[in-house]
């Protein structure tokens, strides 16, 4: 367990996250699909099968960046899929990919701009990126999702809510994750991180639609859900990590694994001789399981208290010297953490989002209510 001390408080600055949009439609063949696209000079959408039942085509737009090209560009893909014939049943999905690095060197248009005319360049998307969000930020997404899950579900069909392939999040995977592996809950779940090498994350919630405003909206609240947390949740700066060293790191018998238990007892440690008397170890080995100990938990988790430090002197024998493994220890770092109560942004999902999104997911709600 770490507890953490933040040092620094948050800078707000402006941030974009480019994301990616994938239409599940049935109805129309994906050649058909393709065909109308070709003819309305749409370019950039890859069209494929989905691999769902009842699912005929999956449209993969390329990856857009939040501006007034990429509104119209989604606008020209939904008119072209409307025009052919394409409907919804409950078995497709909308699924949204964020990326988890912020855009850097382009601004949004000319950004999709490029990645609409070259989109078989895949390595630019993640070129054109930063570093990948900090644990800390994608933890508190996940966090604020799934605490206003029964929110969420109002905000969709009710094919969407418990879904096989957009599952509930768990909050005690959450909340005992330390890792973005251990946040990963599976493919099939409301946010997927399986595609976290690839540079996003997914959002499966959103029944299927070709509705360019209903899919704009759903985007709109995911950026700002992201955006919200890193502004307003997150700092960024020094840090003190108290951080407990773990009972048994080495397999339980082995000279190694004495030594250690031996060396973290809470009573300021163990002596080499002692430690010689119940390994059978020569002075030296016990020097060596020292160094292969530090190794594991790190050099702040463990002391030495020389032969003078416990009252020798010199020529005492070193056997004298003392090693202390500690059940906890500070450590200054650098990285993201929550704000402390009295400044961190609160936890709603609607925090943060514009009046405009805000209505209109207010709209969608009564209307899915009646």
């Amino acid at each position: 367990m770490s507890h953490c001390q933040s040092r620094k408080k948050r800078v707000k600055t402006m941030t974009y996250h480019t994301f990616g949009i994938e239409i599940e439609t049935a109805g129309v063949s994906i050649s058909r699909v393709k065909n109308a696209l070709e003819r309305a000079g749409v370019r950039g959408c890859q069209v494929k099968p989905d691999g769902t039942p009842s699912v005929d085509a999956e449209i993969v737009l390329p990856p857009l960046a939040d501006c007034q090209v990429a509104y119209e560009y989604l606008q020209s893909v939904c008119n072209v899929l409307d025009s052919v014939g394409c409907s919804i049943n409950t078995s497709c999905g909308l699924h949204v990919h964020i990326s988890n690095a912020e855009l850097r060197d382009h601004s949004p248009a000319a950004y999709t701009g490029a990645s609409i005319a070259h989109t078989e360049a895949r390595g630019g998307f993640l070129a054109s990126h930063g570093e990948p969000l900090d644990f800390v930020i994608v933890k508190d997404i996940m966090h604020r999702y799934e605490r206003q899950q029964d929110t969420l579900n109002t905000m969709f069909a009710r094919s969407r809510t418990h879904n096989r392939y957009c599952a509930p999040l768990s909050a005690s995977k959450i909340d005992s994750a330390d890792c973005i592996r251990d946040l990963d809950h599976g493919k099939f779940y409301a946010i997927n991180l399986q595609t976290w090498s690839r540079g996003t994350i997914e959002f499966r919630q959103h029944g299927g639609t070709i509705d360019c405003d209903k899919i704009w909206n759903w985007v709109q609240f995911i950026l700002n859900l992201v955006r919200w947390t890193k502004t307003e949740r997150v700092a960024n700066g020094t840090r003190t990590i108290v951080q407990d060293t773990p009972v048994t790191p080495f397999r339980r018998g082995s000279r190694v694994g004495v030594q250690y238990t031996m060396m973290r007892n809470g009573n300021g440690g163990v002596s080499t001789r002692d430690i010689m008397d119940a390994t059978g170890c020569s002075e030296q080995r016990v020097r060596a399981a020292v160094s292969e100990i530090r190794q594991r938990v790190g050099d702040n988790a463990v002391v030495t208290h020389t032969q003078q430090s416990n009252g020798a002197s010199y020529g005492d024998g070193t056997d004298l010297t003392r090693y202390e493994v500690l059940t906890s220890f500070e450590t200054t770092g650098g990285g993201f953490e929550l704000l402390d109560d009295d400044n961190i942004g609160i936890a709603s999902i609607w925090a943060g989002t514009s009046d405009e999104i805000f209505e209109y997911w207010q709209d969608r709600i009564e209307a899915l209510s009646r």
